[in-house]
Formats: C-alpha cells, sequence, structure tokens
C-alpha cells in the first residue's frame, strides 16, 4: 500500500525530530562534562570562547524536537471497525474502496465482505452494493460521499478531542 503526501510528511518531520532531539542531547552531555571537568578530550577552541551560546544553541534544539515531535490529535483510527459489502466486478465497489483509502489514516482497516459468497447477505443488500458500515452502522449505500465522510471523520476528530480535555480534566479534578 503507498503511503500518502501527507503520511510521507509526518515520517519525516519524524525522523528530523528525532536527530534533533538526538543533536540536543549530545550537546547537553558535552555542557555538562565541560562543566564538571570530565570530558576525556579536548574541544575546538571555539567551543570555549562562547560557553553561554552553547546553552541556549541546546534549549533551542530541545524546544524544535519538541515542536517536530509533538503528537497530533486525530492520527490512527477513529472507529473500531469498517466493513465494505461489496460484489464481484463491480466498479462503484473499487471506487468506494479508493475513497475510503484516501482517508486510511482515520479509518481502521478495511474488512472487504462479499456478498456474493453469502446468500443472507446478498439478499439484504443485494443491489445496493457498496455498503460502508462503520462501527456497526450504514453510513454509505451505493457511492460514497466524500463530503460526508469527512463530516464523519471531523465528528470523530471532535469526540476524540472532547474525550482526550475530559479525561485530562478529570484527572486534574482527582489530584
Amino acid at each position: 500500500m503507498p503511503l500518502t503526501p501527507e503520511e510521507i510528511s509526518d515520517r519525516m518531520q519524524a525522523r528530523i525530530g528525532t536527530v534533533v532531539l538526538l543533536s540536543a542531547s549530545v550537546m547537553a552531555v558535552l555542557i555538562f562534562c565541560d562543566r564538571t571537568g570530565v570530558l576525556p578530550f579536548t574541544l575546538p577552541r571555539y567551543w570555549y570562547s562562547s560557553r553561554q551560546m552553547h546553552v541556549v544553541f541546546c534549549a533551542l534544539l530541545l524546544f524544535i524536537a519538541a515542536i517536530l515531535l509533538r503528537t497530533r490529535v486525530g492520527i490512527g483510527p477513529l472507529f473500531s471497525s469498517c466493513q465494505v459489502m461489496t460484489r464481484q466486478d463491480c466498479p462503484l465497489c473499487d471506487e468506494a474502496i479508493a475513497e475510503l483509502m484516501l482517508q486510511r489514516r482515520y479509518l481502521p482497516p478495511l474488512e472487504l465482505v462479499d456478498i456474493d459468497l453469502d446468500p443472507v447477505l446478498q439478499e439484504r443488500w443485494g443491489e445496493w452494493v457498496p455498503v460502508v458500515v462503520i462501527d456497526g452502522r450504514v453510513r454509505f449505500r451505493g457511492t460514497v460521499n466524500p463530503i460526508l465522510l469527512q463530516r464523519l471523520i471531523d465528528a470523530g476528530l471532535e469526540r476524540r478531542t472532547r474525550g482526550t480535555q475530559a479525561a485530562a480534566n478529570s484527572s486534574l479534578v482527582e489530584e
């Protein structure tokens, strides 16, 4: 499964943040060793001429790493299940799956159910395929409307944000 540009960007941001954090950590260790006098080697001459700037630079690197490595609300599945009722050789089903895959960072792995293999499902869904069932509720029949899918995802993000804030507030109350 190819990565979306957004996923590639997130991965690059995480790698850059990790490198910046490691650089800040090495610099902090060097500063500490220099101040305590336990360096097993001598540093270049310019190191000793600007010792205060090293602390500022190290703090700046830590701040940049924190920004790059921050956790984003909304990454990861917002729902527990996503079933797609399909049929063989169904172009609408392929379009629906493609639309859902564009939002795969917010959806759990798709469970594709071929209704042609089950007479009960075939009788129930008939010509309505594709049918998208998210968390046990039928959300789309016949096609996936990208605007409605985005609204569903936005509502999930809002629920997650409210849930995170409520958990933070309850932990403050308990203390």
